[in-house]
C-alpha cells in the first residue's frame, strides 16, 4: 500500500525534474545559456558548450574591384615552351580566343603550375552543387590577354593530365606551386 502512496509523488517529482531542463528551442543556439560577455563590454557572447557545426563565412575583400580572384593573386611566372605546345594547354589557349573573339595569338600563357584542389570542384565551385570531398591532383593554367588574367583548372587523371577548365570565379587553393611555377609534374 505504501508503494502506491508513493508512485504519484516519485512521478510529480520526475516530471518537474525534467520540466525544468527545457528544450533545444527555448535556446536557439542549443547552448546551455552559459554565456559570458567580454570584458571589454561589447555585445559579443562567447559559450562554453561543445564547438558547433557551422563554420564562421568570410568573404574576402578583393584589393582592385576587376580582380576575379578576391584579392588571391593568381601564380603567374615563366614557362617552358614544352608545356605550352601541350594539347591541353593550346585547347585552353584556342578556348580563350574563341570566348574573347581574338586571334589565339593574342593570348600568352602568364602561368602554370601544380595544384592539389580540395574537392571535386578543383577550385571552380558552383553555388548549389555538391562535389567530392576528396583530394584531387591537377594543374592551373593562368592565361593572359590585353593586360588581364583568365584561370583554368586541370585535374589529373592517373599519370595523364587533365582538360582545361576556364573558370571565372577561381578559388586559389593554399598548396599551390608545390614543384614552382611551371612545373612539369
Amino acid at each position: 500500500m505504501r508503494l502506491r502512496a508513493a508512485a504519484p509523488l516519485l512521478a510529480l517529482t520526475i516530471a518537474l525534474g525534467l520540466g525544468g531542463c527545457g528544450t533545444e528551442a527555448d535556446d536557439p543556439a542549443g547552448g546551455t545559456g552559459t554565456e559570458t560577455t567580454s570584458e571589454a563590454g561589447d555585445d559579443s557572447t562567447a559559450t562554453d558548450d561543445a564547438p558547433t557545426t557551422e563554420e564562421p563565412t568570410m568573404t574576402p575583400t578583393p584589393t582592385d574591384p576587376a580582380d576575379p580572384t578576391g584579392g588571391t593573386a593568381l601564380p603567374t611566372g615563366p614557362v617552358s615552351d614544352e608545356i605550352i605546345a601541350r594539347d591541353n594547354v593550346q585547347a585552353a589557349i584556342a578556348d580563350l580566343a574563341e570566348r574573347e573573339g581574338v586571334d589565339a595569338g593574342q593570348v600568352s600563357v602568364a602561368g602554370f603550375t601544380a595544384v592539389t584542389w580540395n574537392d571535386g570542384s578543383i577550385g571552380c565551385p558552383e553555388p548549389g552543387m555538391m562535389y567530392t570531398q576528396a583530394l584531387v591532383p591537377g594543374h592551373m593554367l593562368v592565361l593572359e590577354l590585353d593586360g588581364q588574367f583568365f584561370s583554368y583548372h586541370s585535374a589529373d587523371r592517373g599519370s595523364q593530365e587533365g582538360v582545361f577548365n576556364y573558370c571565372a570565379n577561381p578559388k586559389i587553393p593554399t598548396n599551390l606551386g608545390q614543384d614552382g611555377p611551371g612545373a612539369t609534374m
